[in-house]
């Protein structure tokens, strides 16, 4: 009971606020307030969809992933939506066998050897990189997600890649390209930058919607 009341803790809260006599409040019974903590379901889009090694016991297809977590920089897309970015996952994995079992991806993104600061991997088998060695792949990426649809599924948008997300800082290109720049938040990393295959289109909202669907990713980026 207490690891499910933490993994509720973290994520993501959708809130609608109103300006009451010059005071910001929140409005309690609005149909946009929402929770998206580690158990919501979010869709996985891109190149990483699908992948064997987004495969878990829970989605063996490997397309939908469970929660977000250790949520960092952020902001409103041009399209009216919202990005947050995973950044430090790595602290929620251990495992429960005593001995230090990662593979070189686990250990260059730096779970623990063992026993993790959270410890749900004592309740959670999620959270063990021993029993379910994919499901720390699922985490590390930016989430984009729309505040104004309670019943939207947010979009892990792996195109843009994975690393410990800092921050999505976005732009047009001259050509209506959607550019995200996108730091590492690990020690001696590096600044990346994304563009999307898409054109933007103002007029036409609703075809800019998966613009973080597919593009390419480049780093480090100089300045």
């Amino acid at each position: 009971e207490d690891v499910r009341k933490g993994q509720h803790a973290h994520g993501v809260t959708v809130a609608e606020i109103r300006l009451v006599d010059q005071q910001w409040q929140v409005v309690t019974d609005s149909p946009f307030n929402r929770r998206l903590h580690v158990n919501s379901p979010m869709n996985l889009t891109g190149p990483a969809r699908g992948h064997r090694l987004m495969q878990t016991t829970a989605d063996p297809a490997g397309i939908e992933s469970l929660g977000t977590l250790n949520n960092c920089g952020n902001g409103f897309t041009i399209w009216g939506t919202y990005l947050t970015c995973e950044e430090n996952f790595n602290g929620y994995f251990g495992t429960t066998s005593g001995s230090d079992q990662r593979n070189a991806s686990q250990k260059r993104y730096g779970l623990s050897a063992t026993t993790s600061g959270y410890r749900w991997e004592e309740h959670d088998d999620r959270f063990d990189y021993l029993k379910e060695p994919n499901e720390s792949n699922r985490m590390g990426w930016i989430v984009e997600i729309d505040p104004f649809d309670p019943l939207s599924v947010p979009k892990k948008r792996t195109a843009l890649g994975r690393i410990k997300h800092e921050n999505a800082a976005q732009t047009l290109t001259k050509d209506l390209r959607v550019a995200v720049y996108m730091g590492d938040d690990q020690a001696n990393d590096y600044i990346y930058k994304f563009v999307s295959t898409g054109r933007y289109y103002a007029d036409y909202p609703m075809l800019n919607r998966d613009l973080l669907g597919s593009g390419t990713v480049s780093g480090p980026v100089a300045w």
